[in-house]
């Protein structure tokens, strides 16, 4: 590997996605900071109505709990849904600073103090604005990645997430007993550094490569890969890579315009991935995760836990610790396996909870005690094993021609999820005229979804570990099944011309086809078929027609 900042780097592709991770951070603020809040005092006088059972203490009716979380997942829904025409016609990098700027209009209009209207109008507002940065802000980390670290990459805007409901949860605890408004308006005010943050970088950060070339820059995707690289304009790599993603475009722009209806039609097995993208959503939201950090605080209040908020600092605190080891783990172990184990012990934890509670009583010692254990396990399992990875699979599944309208449709059926989970909760688990008064029996409904979720990842969704996004599109159309989606070979793509002939033995004994260098501007390549036979009939394929382009320099790296 190339030394840090060296011609070759990857540093500054890994430091371009840990940026966009920010937005991960601006997501998971926005959505944690409302747990706390709606557990405030001063809140509930300012937003709520007097308590009969109580003097001078205030409350949020179910209805109005649902109104202020919910509101917002409406908000992510839109949001993710308008992106993909947005990311296709702007960029990603001119989508990302729109969405920012929606967002602070949202951030501004919660801070006004009119009425819960108002409040509600800007998380609706903030919402379309977070939901935007969440939907372009993987695709642009998926499309500006080295392949070996793209799983990784991507799993850290989701480590950046928990880290955003970790920070948020911090500072509502730290604001909780101030007096005042102030209270809950300094964890709003906050919001305003993280994207103010992310605005600025965008300003300076190179759009994505393949958009570029989608749009026929080839000269500006030549120079926003060799920042991304951090290689001369002019170096082969640079060019080897160029020509891949303008092959893979010429390829998918021969099918047709890319509409909505595209996203669910057959070519290249579009349906069946859109299903799997579709699923992964709302399998983010049916485990039950944002159930725990959107009403955990008051939940745990009200379960009879008297330090709710610290309780709530704890579980995120675990989540986001445990999404560190999953960005190892996806890349280690691949997606299915991650998947299937994280999956299931989100199942086992749960019906533990709802076990415990449905035998001994939920007012009971041991039910309490055993709430709060098995939820700190459930945080650091679905933390590892489902969160992160699920986020993987939606950002990479996709055809380049139909990815960015099919990623923001994944997304935004995440978002629809959620919007249903944060709107029905509160009346499925509150002690209040109306609601059901669940408790602890509400797992039996998350764990459920777990273990349907594990049984769903093993069946359909494909190991795509170790694979160039192109590569993915080969995958699905050449392996029947998902299950033996892990022991696919990828046919040999275009290889290093300098390259010693041991060297393309070796590439090619991992791969399993055949090349060879035809002389010294041509290079034969043989690949195998479905069975695993190899063509004797080579390709000879002249590297001056492969790269040929109008003042195009590769040639001068290719001989030099």
């Amino acid at each position: 590997m190339a030394p840090l900042f060296e011609k070759g780097s990857i540093v500054p592709s890994v430091l371009i996605g840990a940026f966009t991770t920010v937005g991960g951070i601006l997501y998971g603020y926005d959505t944690g900071i409302i747990a706390g809040i709606l557990a405030m005092d001063t809140f509930k006088r300012d937003y709520g109505k007097p308590d009969p059972m109580h003097d001078d203490s205030y409350y949020l009716s179910s209805a109005r709990k649902s109104l202020v979380v919910s509101i917002l997942a409406v908000g992510l829904f839109s949001g993710a849904f308008s992106t993909g025409n947005v990311a296709d016609r702007l960029g990603r990098r001119k989508g990302l600073i729109l969405a920012c700027i929606i967002f602070m209009l949202g951030v501004s209009l919660q801070v006004a103090r009119g009425s819960i209207g108002l409040f509600a109008l800007g998380r609706l507002v903030a919402g379309f604005g977070v939901g935007s940065v969440s939907s372009i802000g993987p695709l642009y980390q998926a499309e500006i990645a080295p392949k070996h670290l793209r799983g990784a990459i991507t799993a850290g805007y989701h480590t950046a997430k928990t880290l955003g409901v970790l920070i948020a949860s911090l500072v509502d605890n730290g604001s909780k007993s101030r007096d005042g408004k102030s209270s809950y308006l300094i964890p709003i005010y906050i919001q305003f550094i993280w994207v103010l943050i992310l605005l600025t970088g965008f300003l300076f950060l190179p759009e994505s490569p393949r958009f570029l070339v989608k749009q026929g820059k080839i000269g500006a995707a030549r120079r926003s890969l060799s920042i991304i690289r951090h290689n001369d304009k002019d170096d082969i790599s640079i060019s080897v890579e160029l020509a891949e993603i303008e092959a893979a475009i010429e390829l998918e722009r021969a099918l047709s315009n890319v509409q909505l209806k595209d996203c669910f039609g057959t070519e290249n097995r579009q349906r069946y991935r859109m299903m799997i993208g579709l699923v992964a959503g709302a399998m983010s939201q049916l485990v039950g995760v944002n159930f725990i950090k959107y009403f955990g605080t008051d939940f745990f209040l009200q379960a009879g836990i008297t330090d709710s908020f610290m309780v709530s600092v704890a579980t995120n605190m675990i989540s986001f610790c445990m999404t560190l080891p999953s960005i190892y783990l996806i890349e280690k172990l691949g997606r299915r396996p991650i998947l299937t184990i994280g999956l299931f012990g989100c199942f086992v934890t749960q019906y533990v909870i709802a076990v415990t509670g449905l035998i001994f009583g939920r007012d009971s010692d041991i039910a309490k005690k055993m709430l709060v254990v098995f939820t700190l396990l459930y945080i650091a399992v679905e933390s590892c094993g489902a969160g992160p990875p699920l986020l993987v699979v939606m950002g990479e599944t996709f055809p380049l021609r139909t990815r960015a309208k099919s990623i923001s449709l994944s997304i935004g059926c995440d978002y629809i999820f959620n919007f249903l989970i944060s709107y029905t909760t509160p009346f499925l688990v509150d002690d209040a005229p109306g609601s059901l008064n669940m408790g602890t029996n509400v797992f039996f409904i998350w764990g459920t979804a777990s273990l349907l979720g594990a049984l769903f990842i093993a069946l359909f969704v494909y190991e795509t570990k170790g694979l160039t996004l192109e590569q993915i599109d080969e995958l699905y159309m050449t392996c029947p099944t998902a299950w033996r989606s892990s022991s696919f070979k990828p046919a040999a793509n275009m290889l290093d011309p300098e390259m010693s002939d041991e060297e393309i033995a070796t590439l090619n004994g991992q791969r399993g086809s055949n090349a060879k260098k035809d002389g010294d501007d041509t290079m034969t390549l043989a690949t195998v078929d479905s069975n695993g036979r190899g063509d004797s009939d080579a390709e000879s394929i002249d590297v001056d027609e492969v790269f040929e382009e109008e003042g195009d320099p590769l040639l001068n790296g290719y001989r030099s």
